[in-house]
């Protein structure tokens, strides 16, 4: 990140009062750096029960849980977010013969406050697997988890046997275009893309272009989306499918961003990838 940029996300006075635009756009990334809290529903909470818990990070600021026993498969919540988003598909990929595991990011859940980004969830990918120092089998993600995992395989060098992406942004548009909904001004949008290329480690151009999602060769991934979606675009999954040789899309209609996670044949489509692939679309 240039000098300009590094001021403006800790917030150096000097570089704001002068510039309206870097004013507007220090707020933004300063909203952006902390996660909306999502609450713990009693009918959330009862996934929870009969885990396995465990915290892993420095000073153990990462809570995160353990169902079933076999291959490890790790799924990652996205922007504000939690946990337990994850649970009913962890739970019925343990019933198939699988160590399933999740966790809240940091700034999430129950995992220590702090300011966030989508670099904040590539690290505690590549953490949780360091920590647990078995073979993933499949890594799962839901939104900016799902992008940001995807991003940290070319940062850190972290491997699955599979991925799935659930209702992952090709690139990160959608705060941009919350931001944009609340009538902030393109020129402000511009250091706000700054400051999510540095994240990424990547040009605002590769991005755009769906670079995170660089094909593995050998590697096998399901692209799961929903056409009511009202922050993701389910064509973001067409585009996948062109970066991706032999992609497989499964499209659902109703569920919007959030409840696709629990939806039947969500659930039903993820346990099948586990062991073979079928191309669905629809």
């Amino acid at each position: 990140m240039n000098i300009e940029m590094k001021r403006l996300e800790i917030g150096s006075p000097g570089d704001t009062q002068s510039n309206p635009a870097l004013e507007l756009a220090a707020g933004l990334i300063g909203a952006l750096g902390k996660a909306k809290v999502l609450p713990l529903r009693p009918q959330d909470a009862a996934l929870l029960e009969g885990l396995e818990t465990f915290r892993f990070e420095a000073n153990n600021s990462r809570l995160a849980w353990s169902v079933g026993s076999g291959p490890v498969v790790i799924l990652v919540h996205g922007y504000s977010g939690r946990g337990v988003q994850m649970a009913a598909l962890a739970r019925t990929l343990a019933e198939k013969g699988f160590r399933c595991v999740f966790f809240d990011a940091g700034g999430h859940g129950a995992s220590e406050t702090e300011k966030i980004g989508f670099s904040t969830f590539m690290t505690d990918t590549r953490d949780i697997i360091a920590h647990l120092g078995e073979p993933v089998h499949a890594l799962i993600g839901h939104s900016a988890g799902a992008l940001a995992f995807m991003r940290a395989r070319a940062l850190f060098g972290i491997r699955a046997r599979k991925y799935a992406v659930i209702s992952a942004p090709l690139f990160p548009y959608v705060p941009l275009a919350t931001m944009r909904g609340k009538g902030a001004p393109e020129q402000s949008l511009d250091y706000v893309k700054a400051v999510l290329s540095d994240q990424f480690q990547m040009s605002w151009a590769s991005l755009v272009k769906g670079e995170s999602f660089a094909w593995e060769e050998g590697k096998e991934i399901l692209a799961i989306y929903d056409t009511e979606d009202p922050r993701v675009r389910h064509t973001d999954a067409d585009e996948i499918g062109r970066l991706w040789p032999g992609t497989n899309i499964f499209k659902t209609s109703g569920y919007g961003h959030n409840r696709i996670l629990k939806a039947p044949e969500v659930l039903e489509a993820v346990a099948e990838f586990r062991e073979t692939v079928t191309v669905r679309v629809g």
